[in-house]
């Protein structure tokens, strides 16, 4: 596990890794989430919006039909594969970027931008750090920029999960966790099993504070105007098993 090498995303959304996250987005999840993000990203429909990174693009989806600009990028081509099969058979305007997240430049200035399904953390303080003065340098002054994350230190530490055990049908994954404390990241090992198919799959994520993760936002002219643990939009506490934080472009 400690051999998981710091670019593990590059490939890691593949085989039954993208088969198992597509079905445990159900449709009731992502609306609640779509519903949060129009509030919160003070944006009304018309708006340019920036989804970094977009999986499978099931926010992307939901916003385009209520009539937002969407530009969003992911590294995954099976991720992509599929959000592109839904453009063309709905005929949605959605510009799709096949990229990397965290060194990715952008031209155009946005009304919003939302980094969504605990992406934040996919790398070091330094490639973070690159990846948010992308995205903030993409904003227009006064827009909003939403981070969720169940990976803060207040949230995984708290209660830290070394196993774990998720069955959706016929596909079952099981987790295993090691916290590698002199760097400050969980590694973890994923099993896959569809009948007798086995795949292992293994990622290592960052974990940051929220005192962290506001002094890099403040780095790149973003201040921090709320943090919630749910779409529901209750204060975020110690312990709580999401944070949804809202920032400002200055």
């Amino acid at each position: 596990m400690n051999s998981i090498h710091n670019d593990w995303y590059k490939n890691f959304f593949t085989g039954l890794n993208v088969e198992l996250w597509e079905r445990a987005a159900t449709p009731e999840w992502t609306e609640q989430e779509v519903v949060f993000l129009t509030d919160v990203l003070n944006c009304s429909p018309g708006s340019h919006l920036l989804d970094v990174p977009c999986g499978f693009g099931r926010h992307t989806i939901a916003l385009a039909k209520r009539g937002y600009h969407l530009t969003s990028i992911d590294l995954s081509g099976e991720f992509l594969q599929i959000l592109n099969d839904q453009i063309r058979s709905e005929k949605l305007p959605i510009h799709v970027i096949h990229d990397n997240i965290i060194t990715k430049h952008y031209d155009t200035h946005f009304d919003g931008a939302y980094c969504l399904g605990n992406s934040f953390g996919y790398v070091d303080y330094e490639g973070m750090d690159g990846f948010v003065r992308n995205v903030s340098a993409a904003l227009k002054p006064g827009a909003h920029f939403v981070i969720n994350s169940g990976v803060f230190a207040e949230s995984i530490l708290a209660h830290f999960p070394k196993t774990g055990q998720y069955v959706l049908g016929d596909l079952t994954m099981d987790v295993s966790n090691t916290y590698v404390v002199e760097d400050s990241y969980m590694a973890t090992e994923l099993t896959y099993t569809k009948g007798d198919h086995k795949e292992k799959h293994y990622f290592k994520h960052f974990v940051y504070t929220i005192s962290e993760v506001r002094r890099l936002l403040e780095r790149h002219g973003l201040s921090i105007i709320a943090i919630y643990n749910s779409t529901e939009k209750a204060p975020y506490q110690l312990g709580d098993q999401q944070a949804y934080v809202v920032a400002q472009k200055q």
